[in-house]
This record gives C-alpha cells, structure tokens and sequence, in this order.
C-alpha cells in the first residue's frame, strides 16, 4: 500500500526520512480504519496527505489564520440577504456554470485568497454573463496592508481590495504559491465588485438564502482528522468552530437524507469529492455555528 500510495503521489524520501514518513502512514491508515468504523454519513480514505502528522496538516493546509473574531465589527457590516422568498430545494451554481475548476493552494497558507476569487467569479459572472478566473497571485502580492499572504488572511479584506483595485486573470498574473513582489497592471485589471457584506451569523437559513443570489465565502475549521482524511459524505461532527481556513460554498443539496452545503476547497481536485465536502446544513451545532462553524462568518461581494 505505501509503495502504491507512493507512486501515486510521486512521493521520494531519503532513507531516514521514508522509515519516519513510512510510520506516519502506518498511523494515518489506522486512523483512517477507526473513522470509518465510527460514523456512516461520512467516508474517510488515504489521500495525499497521508504521510502528515495532525500538526503538520494543521500548519501546511489549515493554517490560514488570522479570521476576524470581533463581532462587533462584523454586526456594524452585516445587512440582510436580499429575498429570495420561498428557500428552494437545492442550489449548485456548477450547474449554472459561476464556478471555475478546484483550484489548489498548494504549501501556503492562501486558502482566503481562493475564497475571495471563488466568490468574485461567482459574482461577476452572475452580474456580466461570463466566467473568468481571477488571479489569488495578485492578492498574495498586492492586498499586504493587512493580510500576510502565504502566512493567512481575511476574504472580506481581499474582497476590499479587489473592489478599489480590480483583479487580474489567472493566465495574466498566475499562481505560483509563494510570496512575491507586486506585478500589478491596472490596464489588465477586471472590475469586480463594489465592496463587500457579512451574511447574517449563525444561520442556516440566511446563509441558504445567500446561496440562493450566488456563491458565498464561508470559514471553518479545518485542521481536524475528519478534513485530512475526507473522501465522500456529509460532515457533521468531528470539528469545532475555531475558524482556520476560508473555502466557497457554492449551494446546498440533500447527500442521501441528509442536508449538506456544497463546498469548493482549495487543495486540489484529488481530495475529497472531486475537490469538494460536503458540510451538514444543522444549525445548532457548534452554539448555532453550524458544522465545522461554517455559519460563524459568510461573506459576500456588493455591487
């Protein structure tokens, strides 16, 4: 199984490193085997990250950091969804062509760079008719006021600055995970939003009636066994609320007979469902936070 996974993922050690690597496996495929044993709704498998340790997933994939915290603040820039009247059964604007491919962060701490171009694609397509995919580089690069780039940052920032700056495209300015000097152009920069709003916390319905005008950035926690090792399913437990990574919901379907958000991430299109999880739409978990806080802090662009 290690030497299969290990083709699989064009994985090479030095000698010290692959007896060290090869236990961390061992432990994973462990873990694996006693999640899968514990829950039915959910399904758990050896993926990419098999050969880390919690800590070093929790800092390489999750450690997007530095989520606002101050409700305050996000009450002062909250307002409410426009209505939509009747919630409709599903939503899944991949069908409706607002979502780009999963894209991946690869080892940097990104993850709210995807979000922000995930819901700004969403955005701009509902609003022109046309789908771009808009460079997280040039956020990575630019937006340094007050997020870090590789070392984390907020979507609603980013979306500020995108709002005053305008985004380049992918194929322009591409990704290249790491830190970097500025390369803006104005001249090849999109106009994509105005500004930007807090979705009503901790509220299913809320944020399934944003998710009815469009996709939405959403946080969660993310630095827990059930995201490590998720393969298909609906989560609905094993992980709090302590905000860690910034991911796109893009609707809301029924997963068997469970209720789910529909959930793009940013670490490829080889883990979980095609790049995809699916989170339970309950409200009362996690103090009406919803599953893994995925109702704690939605954002969404404004004209």
């Amino acid at each position: 199984m290690w030497e299969a996974w290990k083709v699989q993922h064009k994985k090479t050690y030095r000698a010290a490193e692959e007896a060290m690597r090869f236990g961390i496996f061992i432990e994973n495929v462990k873990k694996i085997n006693r999640l899968n044993a514990e829950n039915t709704d959910v399904k758990f498998a050896i993926n990419k990250f098999a050969d880390l340790t919690a800590y070093e997933f929790k800092t390489q994939q999750a450690g997007c950091g530095f989520v606002e915290k101050n409700r305050n603040f996000i009450a002062q820039h909250t307002a409410p969804v426009r209505s939509v009247g009747a919630l409709p059964d599903a939503v899944d604007w991949r069908n409706k062509g607002a979502v780009t491919p999963v894209k991946d962060q690869g080892q940097c701490g990104s993850c709210w760079t995807f979000s922000t171009t995930g819901v700004l694609e969403g955005f701009y397509f509902i609003n022109n008719g046309k789908l771009l995919s808009f460079s997280e580089q040039q956020i990575v690069d630019c937006d340094t006021d007050q997020d870090e780039g590789c070392n984390g940052g907020w979507p609603y920032l980013a979306v500020e600055y995108a709002a005053k700056n305008g985004l380049e495209q992918e194929s322009d300015y591409p990704y290249t995970a790491e830190d970097g000097d500025c390369q803006y152009s104005k001249d090849k920069a999109v106009k994509v939003a105005g500004g930007y709003q807090f979705v009503t916390a901790n509220s299913t319905d809320s944020l399934k009636s944003a998710l009815v005008n469009g996709p939405v950035s959403v946080a969660i926690e993310a630095d827990q066994d059930v995201f490590q090792f998720y393969s298909k399913g609906v989560i609905s437990a094993g992980c709090g609320a302590e905000l860690d990574h910034a991911v796109l919901a893009v609707g809301y379907q029924k997963v068997g007979v469970l209720e789910a958000f529909i959930v793009k991430n940013s670490w490829g299109a080889s883990w979980g469902q095609d790049g995809y999880v699916y989170i339970s739409t309950i409200n009362k978990l996690n103090k009406n936070q919803g599953a893994c806080g995925i109702l704690a802090q939605p954002v969404i662009p404004t004209a």
